[in-house]
């Protein structure tokens, strides 16, 4: 699971979930809009799953935050949390002094919460930091909003009509319908929106976030192999048949 030290692209950093085409584009999130914008933009999918229910048993993870800003030199570098010091030592202190909330749970020092949850049909559990979730939320309302403009102002197709819609003829409107979406994304805007939701991420709690879904905190994660970047998470779990074949 540990592949912070596999070999780079010529040039690039290598690929992790959070940073797909090697750009490096998480490593400066901080304090780049752009990076921030291209991070929560690959991200939206795995967002979208976490949000929308599609994934199952939702759990609230804690990490060391500490991690975060260690790993965050090396761009994209996926490390195996049973391997990560600090991260052992804060769910050691839940351990013994177990939070009754998420709330209890974010007063403690050191403590980074994540958000995870299992894909259907398999043993693999992917999520993100909060601070991610909420610059993914932000840009999703207005990703949402920019699709149902294009949608209102789209030309219908003529359903009874001597004209013959060939391939060509289809995938130039289609063509010009993906324009006029991505025209109704305003650049600017999005950046402002993603960096808003990714500051503002402290003041709101998961509940607000999932819309009343109050998720149990999991500091103990058994049976599970962990992997995350500074922003990122996954896992699967033991049973997985990816773990099995990859075993024989």
């Amino acid at each position: 699971m540990n592949v912070a030290g596999a070999h780079a692209w010529p040039g690039k950093a290598t690929p992790s979930p959070a940073d797909p085409s090697g750009s490096g584009s998480e490593a400066h999130i901080v304090e780049d809009d752009n990076a921030l914008l291209l991070t929560a933009q690959s991200q939206m999918l795995v967002y979208r799953a976490l949000a929308h229910g599609v994934v199952d048993d939702l759990r609230i993870v804690p990490l060391s935050s500490a991690r975060g800003e260690r790993h965050r030199s090396s761009a994209g570098s996926l490390s195996c949390i049973e391997e990560d010091e600090e991260t052992q030592v804060v769910r050691h202190r839940l351990d013994d002094d177990p939070p009754a909330s998420e709330q209890h749970m974010r007063g403690r020092r050191g403590v980074a919460d994540f958000i995870a949850g299992r894909i259907p049909g398999t043993g693999t559990h992917v999520g993100m930091s909060r601070r991610l979730f909420a610059a993914c939320q932000n840009l999703d309302v207005l990703q949402v909003r920019a699709a149902r403009e294009a949608e209102a102002s789209a030309v219908p197709l003529p359903i009874e009509s001597d004209v013959v819609w060939d391939d060509e003829a289809l995938y130039a409107v289609t063509r010009g319908e993906q324009l006029v979406y991505r025209e109704r994304q305003q650049p600017r805007e999005r950046r402002e929106a993603v960096r808003e939701g990714f500051e503002q991420s402290d003041s709101m709690s998961w509940r607000m976030l999932l819309g009343d879904r109050e998720p149990v905190v999991d500091w103990r994660r058994t049976a599970l192999l962990e992997g995350a970047t500074a922003e990122t998470y996954i896992a699967i779990e033991a049973s997985d048949p990816v773990l099995l074949s990859a075993r024989d």
